[in-house]
């Protein structure tokens, strides 16, 4: 059984909020820098992780974008099968 966590990245023209499984983590002035703070902690889970962030929505009259990542982890009763 696996165990997916969510980082979603909502950013608009004041900055970008960072949330993980729908908690905030923090906000962050720029795009790569929320982007790297939610690597940076998927890299602690998950030694070796990569997180690849797609757009999923965007909207240009508000500038408002929103992108997700998901990090895929075995569970336990996986690692001990």
């Amino acid at each position: 059984m696996q165990q997916n966590d969510l980082f979603l990245i909502e950013s608009d023209w004041s900055g970008s909020k960072l949330s993980l499984n729908g908690q905030e983590i923090a906000k962050f002035a720029t795009l790569d820098a929320a982007e790297a703070e939610a690597q940076q902690i998927a890299g602690h889970e998950v030694p070796g992780a990569l997180l690849k962030f797609e757009l999923d929505f965007k909207w240009t009259l508000s500038g408002l974008e929103i992108r997700a990542a998901t990090l895929e982890r075995a569970s336990e009763a996986t690692l001990a099968a």
